[in-house]
């Protein structure tokens, strides 16, 4: 067997936890290091990879495309070795329900029916864990997920929960002095706002 090239398992780990907090202060507290010491691995593993994994902003970090394309590799790979482990050695026993949630729709939908759920449901014990919106879906160990899409996910079971209605909308100015906006055709000569996580918005 060839030998494997992989980067240091803690520029991965460092990696994976400033994509999930946004900054390298939250990766920084999670970890146990200074925020310098993140910058630093991160730094590294990009260095290692040829390639920037985030762009650095006044208030966080957002991923590149090649960031957001190599994250859910590495939390896969994070999640199947978490499993792998306690299954051979982990106990046996009953836990709580892993829930996934978008960090949105956690603050604006279900944290405020959470008090009628546990006083209903008083039995059962929650884990919430939040994502940043539609980065880091699918992750092993995680009993439901609040997903937003279309529904057609391989391998699980899908509930509509909402609809959704779509528009597009534009400053004022824009329709006086710009390119026409009269039909779907005419957005193709302006520029559109995407949002990470929602490629699929403008299409549809």
């Amino acid at each position: 067997m060839s030998k494997r090239r992989l980067p240091t398992l803690n520029w991965l780990r460092t990696f994976e936890a400033a994509a999930r907090h946004g900054s390298f202060t939250g990766a920084a507290e999670e970890l146990g290091v200074t925020p310098a010491a993140i910058s630093q691995q991160v730094k590294q593993l990009e260095d290692w990879l040829g390639s920037p994994l985030f762009t650095r902003l006044p208030r966080g970090l957002v991923p590149t495309d090649a960031g957001l394309g190599y994250l859910p590799m590495v939390r896969h790979a994070f999640d199947h070795l978490a499993a792998g482990t306690e299954d051979l050695f982990g106990e046996k026993r009953g836990g709580p329900v892993s829930v996934r949630v978008t960090t949105s729709l956690t603050q604006a939908w279900l944290v405020p029916r959470l008090a009628r759920f546990f006083a209903a449901h008083s039995e059962i014990s929650l884990r919430l864990t939040t994502t940043v919106d539609g980065l880091d879906y699918g992750q092993e160990g995680v009993d439901l997920e609040v997903r937003y899409g279309d529904g057609k996910w391989p391998g699980v079971r899908a509930e509509r929960l909402f609809r959704e209605e779509l528009f597009p909308v534009c400053a004022p100015s824009l329709l006086d002095g710009g390119p026409p906006l009269e039909t779907p055709e005419d957005l193709a000569r302006h520029t559109m706002i995407h949002v990470i996580g929602e490629p699929e918005n403008w299409r549809m």
